[in-house]
C-alpha cells in the first residue's frame, strides 16, 4: 500500500504545536483535546547503508532491527539488519537489490532478491554473516497480507463499507475498526503477543501520514508521544513493535527519509484531540 496515494493532509494544530508548546496548548483545548496518561519515547535515528534514506521494517525481542536502505548514490536498495547499535548491509544473491521481510528470534533476516540482473526475484534468508538463496519467491507484495501475533490477532486495512477509505483494523474473534488519526485512512501494520497496534494514519490537514499505536482501546499518535517536532521528525509509519514496546519505522528527519527506533522512556500527562 502505498500511503503518499492516501490523501494526506496538513493539520493546522500540529503545525502551531511546531511553533511553540503554548501555543499548541491553547489550540488543542480549543478543539475539545483530552489530558490522557500516556507512554512517551525517545527517537534513535538507526543510519543505513550510505545512501540518502532508509526503512526499519521489523524488530525482534533483542531490539534487532531488520530494514531497507539505499546505497551510496542511492543507486539500488539493500536490506540490513540493526544490532548493538551497529548496521550492516547484507548484500544481495547477485542482483541489484535486496528487499527485507521480517526477522526472527534468532536474529535470521528474510527477505527477497534477484539473482542477477533482469532474473527472477528468490527468497533470502540472512544468517552467521551469510545470504542463503531459499529459491524463487512467489509473485506478490507483501504489503496487503495481514500482520498477526501468537495469540492470532490480526492487524490489516479494510474498505469501510461501501466506501473507498481504509481503515485500520483488529481482528480478536470479531472485527474492530481502530478509525484514524482524524484523516480518512489507516492502515496497522504490525501486532504484539499483548495486543498493542502500530501503523500509519492520514491527520486533519497534513499531505503525509503519522505513526500511530493502539492500545487499550484508543489511537495515539507517536508523533507527540515522542515529541518528534522537537528533534526535526516526523514519524510517518510504525512498521513493527515487539513484546518491550520498542517500536520501528521510517519517517523524515531533517528533509531526508530515515529509519527510526522508539524506546519506551516512562508516561506523561499529554494532550490529544
Amino acid at each position: 500500500m502505498n500511503l503518499a496515494n492516501l490523501g494526506f493532509l496538513q493539520c493546522s494544530a500540529f503545525t502551531l504545536a511546531r511553533r511553540a508548546a503554548r501555543v499548541a496548548a491553547v489550540c488543542l483545548a480549543l478543539s475539545g483535546a483530552a489530558a490522557v496518561q500516556a507512554q512517551t519515547y525517545a527517537i534513535s535515528d538507526l543510519g543505513g547503508v550510505g545512501g540518502s534514506f532508509s526503512m526499519a521494517l521489523a524488530i525482534n525481542s533483542s531490539g534487532q532491527v531488520a530494514g531497507n536502505g539505499s546505497v551510496a548514490g542511492d543507486a539500488a536498495i539493500h536490506a540490513f539488519v540493526y544490532s548493538d547499535g551497529q548496521v550492516r548491509d547484507l548484500g544481495t544473491l547477485g542482483g541489484a537489490g535486496s528487499y527485507v521481510e521480517s526477522i526472527d528470534e534468532q536474529g535470521r533476516v528474510f527477505g527477497t532478491s534477484p539473482v542477477a540482473a533482469g532474473s527472477r526475484t528468490h527468497r533470502f534468508v540472512f544468517e552467521n554473516g551469510t545470504m542463503t538463496d531459499l529459491g524463487p519467491a512467489a509473485g506478490g507484495s507483501g504489503e496487503s497480507v495481514p500482520a498477526r501475533n501468537a495469540a492470532g490477532e490480526v492487524v490489516g486495512a479494510a474498505y469501510q463499507g461501501d466506501s473507498t477509505s481504509l481503515h485500520a483494523f483488529l481482528y480478536q474473534g470479531s472485527m474492530r475498526d481502530l478509525g484514524t488519526l482524524g484523516g480518512p485512512a489507516s492502515f496497522g501494520y504490525a501486532v504484539n503477543d499483548g495486543g498493542t497496534v502500530v501503523g500509519s494514519s492520514n491527520v486533519p490537514g497534513e499531505d503525509s501520514a503519522h505513526a500511530f499505536i493502539y492500545s487499550d482501546g484508543q489511537m495515539l499518535d507517536l508523533n507527540q508521544l515522542a515529541q518528534a517536532d522537537r528533534a526535526g521528525w516526523v514519524l510517518q509509519s510504525a512498521r513493527s513493535i515487539n513484546a518491550a514496546g520498542q517500536i520501528v519505522g521510517f519517517g523524515v528527519h531533517d528533509g531526508h527519509t530515515a529509519a527510526f527506533l522508539l524506546t519506551p522512556v516512562g508516561a506523561a500527562q499529554l494532550a490529544f484531540r
